[in-house]
């Protein structure tokens, strides 16, 4: 095996781990917006009420 392509070998694993890393970097912040998305839902919801009651 030549040195070169002991380095195409390190750079498709480079681009192989990178690619794995980013989709779980996404899976991440994708499930991060989610749970933001949901307790703002809830403090709107709870501010709603509060409002209801004072009415």
């Amino acid at each position: 095996m030549t040195a070169y392509e002991q380095f195409l070998i390190v750079v498709f694993v480079a681009i192989v781990v990178g690619v794995f890393c980013g989709h779980l970097i996404n899976q991440r912040r994708e499930r991060s917006i989610k749970e933001f998305e949901r307790s703002r839902r809830e403090r709107k919801a709870e501010v709603e009420r509060l409002a209801r009651k004072a009415l």
